[in-house]
């Protein structure tokens, strides 16, 4: 079956998340089915919030790299990635990803799980803050999808997913700050500042900040590279961008849709610096079987990844070998 080319990302007014949540879960749904990407407008941050951030990311990464260095990310996927350490579409870009990054992971107890650099160590209440809004946030996008999928209340109704994505439970979840360095000259090479990849989890929150370049796949029954379409997903004022990951499409038996981006040089983007932020929701312990709904196919389970002796991949197991074939180096 072919599945038509996405044409359009929506916008949803979260708002509505607590006014009439069927009705929020039915559009974000539908977004998921057929785009896997969608922006949300309202979605619990200030604009002051959010750019506060923004300048503690471009402090952090305006600093020297030997400092930066001593963060050097680890097997856990905490701390800084420099650039072209990582490699997402090496087939394509093998020389790595015109980009780095700082993960920081969830707090316990309030306080930070990892030496922080004193940019954000010092605005550590801020940062703890932020992550935990986030991880609301994709706990309420989550509970939209299951309302939608009318998972039974003797299953979880409500809340299974985000039961498997428990703030206090261990998890990979990281907060990511991005920052694409600019071009000193025009670029007359083939060069992408991030390739062509799906996220690993199962939610992804961008926060994009002023300057574009984000394309999504908008073919995924593309044959070939040559036949790739893309589509923009340009920066909306005061609005999220999200994405479902693999484990989401993985548990629904193939219904949700994790679809692949890139960012791309742009003649209006290449020679300014571009900063993101990426809240990644990656489940942890949690089992990849099939959503007990009755919109989801049971009948193809057999997608699902599973290890040698047939039991169910858990989120964290498939992040693993993702990360093993992103990163050059540790």
């Amino acid at each position: 079956m072919t599945v038509a080319d996405i044409s359009h990302i929506p916008i949803i007014d979260f708002s509505l998340f607590k006014t009439d949540p069927e009705q929020c879960g039915k559009l974000i749904l539908d977004a998921a089915q057929n785009v896997g990407f969608f922006y949300l407008r309202n979605f619990g941050f200030t604009r002051d919030e959010v750019e506060e951030m923004f300048s503690l990311s471009k402090n952090f990464f305006d600093t020297p790299k030997e400092e930066k260095s001593n963060y050097a990310i680890d097997k856990a996927n905490i701390g800084y990635s420099s650039v072209r350490q990582e490699a997402v579409d090496p087939k394509n870009y093998g020389k790595g990803d015109y980009k780095e990054s700082f993960h920081i992971t969830k707090f316990k107890n309030n306080k930070p799980a990892q030496p922080l650099p004193p940019v954000f160590d010092t605005e550590k209440d801020k940062v703890n803050k932020f992550v935990t809004g986030c991880h609301t946030i994709v706990t309420q996008i989550m509970e939209c999808l299951a309302i939608a999928l009318e998972i039974p209340e003797s299953e979880g109704g409500r809340t299974w997913f985000s039961s498997r994505h428990a703030y206090d439970d261990p998890s990979n979840d990281v907060l990511r700050f991005l920052h694409y360095p600019a071009l000193d000259h025009p670029n007359e090479v083939d060069d992408i500042r991030i390739g062509r990849h799906s996220d690993y989890g199962s939610l992804t929150l961008l926060f994009q900040n002023g300057v574009g370049g984000l394309q999504i796949q908008a073919n995924r029954d593309a044959p070939d590279e040559e036949s790739i379409k893309w589509l923009d997903a340009p920066v909306v004022d005061d609005c999220l961008t999200v994405n479902l990951g693999d484990c989401l499409e993985w548990w629904t038996c193939n219904v949700l849709r994790s679809t692949k981006h890139r960012v791309i040089f742009t003649p209006a983007t290449q020679m300014k610096p571009r900063y993101s932020m990426a809240y990644f929701c990656q489940g942890g312990q949690a089992k990849l079987e099939p959503v007990p709904s009755r919109f989801i196919p049971q009948s193809q389970s057999k997608l699902l990844r599973t290890n040698e002796d047939g039991s169910p991949l858990t989120a964290a197991q498939h992040l693993e070998i993702r990360l093993n074939a992103t990163y050059s180096s540790y």
